[in-house]
């Protein structure tokens, strides 16, 4: 006799997404390599503090395992909180070489291609699929860290492309154009006084009720408490002059305001 369908769903697959930077190591010499790492913390030391990081050292694959095991000692000292190594020759290496304490491999591919992360320009983008029963996971969302509101961080000049700001604990309000490349976060609402061209990721910290507004929209990723929609799931329609984004659900919705 064939078994009943379960009532239980095995599984869910959310459009999650973590934020994830990927460190890439061309130099494994101690003093250029420390340098480099001061010089990337003190851009954002708050938002490097609690980002992610997952180190490539494919680059410098032929620098010898004392060396590799060394860059990871130093990113470690260097105050980022190291995750996983890109998979690929240097990160086998390592693990061959039985190395203690080292973060596991990630298997991490770019648009099209296999792995489980999707690259976009040194950031990542990894389905999150939710475990547990549905009262467990309501649970931890009720555990979810609220921001902590502070002032709002102003920001007067135009955001390049390459440039980062993260407005730690509070909102972020932008005067100035916002160029492709570049990024905006923010723990609360996010308002740009100009075209938003780039990247914006509001209430970073899970929340929910966090809003996105531009005067003009033509962004290439939108983020409302790790809910997100990229350039090409953004339709014409959606952008053009004040809009407004905000999370209904799990779904972000593009308003005129």
């Amino acid at each position: 006799m064939s078994a009943s369908p379960s009532s239980v769903q095995a599984m869910e697959l959310k459009g999650r997404m973590l934020l994830v930077s990927v460190l890439r190591v061309h130099d494994a010499e101690p003093h250029n390599l420390g340098n480099m790492l001061a010089a990337r913390r003190d851009e954002a030391p708050d938002l490097m503090r609690d980002m992610p990081i997952v180190l490539d050292l494919q680059p410098v694959a032929d620098a010898g395992d004392a060396a590799l095991r060394a860059v990871v000692q130093q990113v470690r000292a260097a105050g980022f909180r190291l995750i996983g190594l890109q998979d690929g020759e240097a990160a086998q290496a390592l693990e061959a070489a039985d190395a203690a304490g080292l973060p596991p491999r990630l298997a991490m591919g770019g648009r099209g291609g296999s792995g489980e992360v999707a690259l976009s320009e040194g950031r990542a983008r990894r389905e999150d699929p939710s475990a547990g029963a549905p009262e467990e996971r309501d649970s931890a969302a009720s555990r979810a860290p609220v921001a902590v509101h502070s002032a709002t961080r102003v920001v007067d000049q135009p955001v390049r492309s390459g440039q980062q700001v993260y407005a730690r604990g509070g909102d972020l309000l932008v005067t100035a154009p916002v160029s492709a490349g570049a990024e905006l976060l923010a723990d609360g609402h996010i308002t740009v006084l100009g075209p938003l061209r780039g990247r914006a990721l509001a209430g970073v910290r899970g929340l929910v009720t966090a809003r996105i507004f531009c005067r003009r929209l033509e962004a290439e990723l939108l983020s409302i408490g790790g809910h997100y929609r990229i350039a090409e799931d953004i339709t014409e329609a959606e952008r053009g002059d004040n809009r407004l984004v905000t999370l209904a659900g799990e779904s972000l919705n593009i308003t005129e305001s």
